[in-house]
């Protein structure tokens, strides 16, 4: 089984690890970057065991995609400068707004290739690829007055925004692109969603784990209410642990057990060969525990409920887009 490259320290919990960078781990594969180790005297808290270097896992480089600005540095541009610096081949450069000045100031002094702007024209002015990546209700006050020409592309991670609208606020005709890139960008392992298809935009994000073009609008807005569950998993695990640790279990072992069941089930999705409902049949006995959970709590009742929460996601995303 593959050496699983955990993306950030385990420690300070804020230092990203890509795969083709330095990092420590035990022998158990807890994982922490350089500081956090040497902090620790190069033994993992957890075990006890040893910190030694994490083999480095060749990653192919980024597509040619010119220079990439980035308006609105959050944790989704954050996940994505770090993406673009961690192939083996020559990064890209990246332009980064002073919005989120703090991030931006950061990921500077980490790469070479990265440079904080002035102002948010100054990262059009200087990009072929320009990213948005402000929050939709920000959107007004960081576009505004914003002078988008030439051959340069757009691509709005901005969820509800449709192309119309968001066309309409730049009042350009140069090309735009929604995307959906998700954090696993950082690691070059998320699959993005891109509509229109542009060769530029989806080249992009082949190097950062895969592009999914989709046909239209209207199925754009399917993937991204399905993106509007991730959060919720990780309530349910929390509810797990919770739940444990009222029984008496010790609130770390619960979440180290909870994590460590769930990561076994985050692997067996690589295996495209087998189907979601065939994956749930290999993890469950005829009348076992899981079946009992599964028939007794995922019921039709609370299906029916997920279906109905995702149909009024999806209708209001399509009013506002």
């Amino acid at each position: 089984m593959a050496l699983e490259m955990r993306a950030r320290c385990e420690r300070c919990e804020t230092a990203a690890l890509p795969p083709g960078g330095p990092a420590r781990i035990c022998s158990y594969e807890c994982t922490f970057c350089e500081a956090c180790a040497a902090a620790m005297g190069q033994v993992c808290p957890n075990c006890g065991g040893e910190l030694v270097p994490r083999p480095r896992r060749a990653v192919p480089a980024a597509a040619n995609t010119g220079r990439v600005g980035v308006i609105g540095v959050g944790e989704i541009g954050r996940a994505l400068v770090d993406g673009l610096c961690a192939g083996a081949g020559e990064p890209p450069e990246i332009l980064l707004s002073p919005r989120g000045s703090r991030t931006s100031a950061e990921l500077a002094g980490r790469y070479p290739n990265v440079r904080v702007c002035a102002d948010n024209q100054d990262v059009v002015d200087g990009s072929d690829v320009v990213v948005l990546a402000v929050r939709p209700q920000d959107r007004t006050e960081a576009l505004a007055g914003l002078r988008v020409g030439g051959d340069r592309v757009v691509v709005s991670l901005m969820a509800g925004v449709g192309i119309d609208e968001l066309r309409r606020t730049l009042g350009s005709g140069v090309p735009l692109v929604r995307a959906i890139p998700l954090p696993a960008v950082r690691e070059r392992r998320s699959v993005t969603v891109t509509y229109p298809a542009h060769p530029v935009v989806d080249a992009l994000f082949d190097g950062l784990g895969g592009a999914l073009p989709v046909a239209d609008e209207a199925g754009f807005g399917v993937f991204s209410a399905l993106t509007g569950t991730l959060t919720s998993h990780y309530g349910y695990l929390a509810t797990l642990t919770a739940w444990a640790a009222r029984q008496g279990v010790p609130a770390e072992a619960a979440e180290r057990y909870v994590r460590g069941l769930f990561q076994g089930v985050a692997r067996s999705l690589g295996d495209d060969s087998r189907s979601l409902h065939q994956l749930a049949g290999d993890h469950e006995t005829p009348n076992g525990i899981n079946e009992r959970i599964r028939t007794t709590w995922f019921d039709s009742a609370n299906a029916e409920s997920l279906t109905e929460a995702l149909d009024a996601l999806l209708a209001d995303l399509r009013r506002s887009g």
